[in-house]
């Protein structure tokens, strides 16, 4: 499920989903590195290798259980142009964490992370963020080897998953890891409410 709707109305559509807890994720990373081709993967099973350009946003919903809760995945694809900097912004607010996408054979978008990252950061500062390399299929076309992506997992502390929506290789897995990790911070930001609010 797909389509353009802006951040604020999406509990609003979808409040009849019986749900203990509503997760919100952003995909980030250049443009063509895949970003929406991952999403489709992971909840539609679907690939296409023409490349379209994304506009604005658009979002993709998941219902999951984990650790018995019932959760609504929101997953907002954000086009990854550098016109769009200001826009993605706007969708940060209050996500729950991050998939940070690079496309293993073009480095270019291997060296825009930091910026993707410390953007990210600045407004999610306690969100989850699993790092993935994607288009591994491309085997005689990489070009970022995985020690160099390792090298930033370790500098920010975070999850490195390589995927390829081509062939669905750890894409799944990359999704519900950043889930259970985003379950994590939001039951704990819960917890902390609940407690400041007791008598």
């Amino acid at each position: 499920m797909s389509e353009k709707l802006a951040p604020t109305d999406i509990h609003e559509r979808f409040k009849d989903r019986p749900t203990d807890f509503g997760i919100k994720v952003v995909m980030m990373g250049d443009g063509a590195v895949g970003k929406t081709s991952l999403v489709l993967r992971y909840t539609q099973n679907t690939f296409s290798p023409e490349y379209k350009q994304s506009l604005g946003a658009s979002f993709a919903v998941q219902d999951l259980e984990i650790k018995q809760q019932k959760v609504k995945l929101v997953i907002w694809d954000v086009a990854g142009q550098p016109s769009f900097r200001q826009v993605r912004r706007h969708y940060y607010s209050g996500a729950h964490g991050a998939l940070l996408v690079f496309d293993v054979s073009e480095p270019s978008s291997f060296m825009t992370l930091w910026n993707w990252y410390n953007d990210f950061r600045r407004i999610v500062p306690q969100g989850a963020v699993i790092l993935i390399g994607n288009k591994v299929d491309l085997t005689e076309k990489r070009m970022v080897p995985s020690e160099a992506a390792h090298m930033l997992q370790r500098w920010w502390n975070i999850p490195y998953i390589e995927t390829s929506a081509a062939t669905a290789i750890g894409v799944t897995n990359a999704f519900l890891r950043l889930a259970n990790q985003a379950l994590d911070r939001a039951f704990a930001q819960r917890q902390m409410r609940n407690n400041s609010e007791a008598p």
